[in-house]
């Protein structure tokens, strides 16, 4: 059976004050640790920008937008990650993305249906595996309507996988697997919008891992349904998958994804206390989880990255009406994202600012442009279900200010970036069953 062995839920505090947890910067950043790292990878001289880093291209030339005339000069906002120092441990994860477009290009999902085709059990559940380990390496940066397909092919090659005679270890494998796999499907189909199938796959996910005795396999489901939920606007079933997920984990990096989940819930539902208890939490857990098991921000199975707790908790304050409580967590948390290949992070984290500042009124309006403009070129070609509905959101809460020019130009880019993503769904048929049976 799964893992019980969690510590209760917090008990709320005896005393009135409440107390709103600092950000917190990881105890052992010690350069002397660590070996030199080899150079960082120069971008492709036809999408660098004049700091190096990949710059968005197709980019409308919108007045308003970055680059032309009329924008206010961006000032005070988190540097570059071109100047932020990237983080050491992140690196070797971050190699995985440099073979993205090769992948892609080489048709690796029809590749991986192949081998496992021809392969003996034990070969094709390492082939399998292998191909799960780089989608979970290279999701946040591939769109997710070729997680979503790859996802797909993989799932339905194991199932074919699952017809054939094996030892009883390789069955519980093999379960696990496309548990996993399930999961990373539930959240590119959670990136598209598709709430329904979002749903189901981390049920199947949830189940797979029930079925395996695999505690981190249905945390990891409850985690993935809970942002599920959150987004959608249901705080209160987020806090329960959150809560549920963590009967079957110990501590370490699922229960740390839990309990940040936990803490946005609460804060959605207005929940002031037992928002900072959980952040409080999340922050202890954090601590606790050596740097070999740091990975890549966003669904995982066995690593967690710190930087994902200062970027929950600046979500929770900003639902929480504290902007400058949410303003320390950022400025803790953006340069570290920024140092990644994480653009719905990096996004979601300044839409969230933006909408605080644009809540305390027009004064703030200058900065809200400045923000969302950079969230929406970061995300520029890859629009995902939780940035977009963010940005919708912001022209909601700036929908009085239309007279304001930045504001109007705003609104323009916001619509012409979701029509990009328009080329990100996979056409009819794109998610057809392998030809080979297994």
């Amino acid at each position: 059976m799964p893992q019980s062995d969690g510590p209760p839920p917090l008990a709320a505090p005896a005393f009135d004050e409440i107390f709103i947890p600092p950000a917190r910067t990881p105890p052992d950043d010690r350069p002397e640790d660590y070996p030199a790292e080899p150079p960082h990878r120069p971008a492709p001289e036809d999408t660098a920008g004049p700091t190096g880093l990949r710059e968005p291209t197709g980019l409308p030339e919108l007045p308003g937008s970055p680059g032309s005339p009329g924008f206010p000069e961006r000032a005070g906002l988190p540097e570059r990650a071109a100047e932020a120092t990237a983080d050491r441990r992140q690196f070797h994860r971050c190699a995985g993305a440099a073979v993205v477009g090769a992948l892609l290009a080489q048709s690796q999902i029809m590749e991986v249906a192949d081998v496992l085709a021809a392969s003996p059990v034990q070969l094709a559940l390492e082939r399998a595996n292998e191909a799960l380990g780089e989608l979970v390496n290279t999701h946040e940066v591939v769109p997710p309507a070729h997680v979503r397909a790859r996802t797909a092919r993989l799932r339905r090659g194991l199932e074919r996988l699952g017809r054939r005679s094996m030892a009883t270890e390789d069955s519980r494998r093999l379960l696990v697997l496309a548990g996993r796999v399930a999961v990373l499907g539930a959240d590119a189909a959670f990136k598209q919008g598709d709430v329904a199938s979002a749903r189901q796959l981390t049920a199947d996910g949830y189940a797979a891992g029930i079925e395996a005795g695999d505690g981190p396999l249905c945390g990891s489901a409850r985690e993935v349904g809970a942002v599920n939920e959150f987004y959608v606007g249901r705080p209160a079933e987020a806090l329960r998958l959150a809560r549920d997920g963590l009967r079957h984990v110990g501590s370490g990096p699922v229960r740390a994804r839990l309990v940040c989940q936990e803490a946005r819930a609460l804060a959605a539902m207005g929940d002031i206390r037992g928002a900072a208890g959980s952040l409080d939490r999340a922050y202890d857990l954090a601590d606790a989880i050596p740097a070999d098991r740091w990975g890549r921000p966003g669904p995982s199975f066995d690593t967690f990255h710190p930087v994902e707790v200062s970027y929950n908790a600046t979500t929770a304050l900003c639902l929480l009406g504290r902007p400058r409580a949410a303003q320390e967590h950022a400025e803790l948390a953006l340069p570290k994202l920024d140092a990644m290949d994480a653009p719905g992070f990096r996004s979601v984290i300044r839409f969230d600012l933006a909408l605080a500042m644009a809540r305390q009124g027009r004064l703030e309006l200058d900065g809200v442009c400045e923000l969302a403009t950079d969230a929406i070129g970061i995300s520029w070609g890859r629009t995902v279900a939780s940035v977009s509905s963010r940005a919708d959101q912001l022209l909601s809460a700036t929908a009085a200010h239309g007279e304001v020019r930045q504001v109007r130009q705003l609104a323009a880019l916001v619509r012409e970036w979701q029509r990009s993503a328009s080329g990100q769904r996979p056409d009819p048929g794109a998610v057809p069953a392998p030809a080979l049976d297994l």
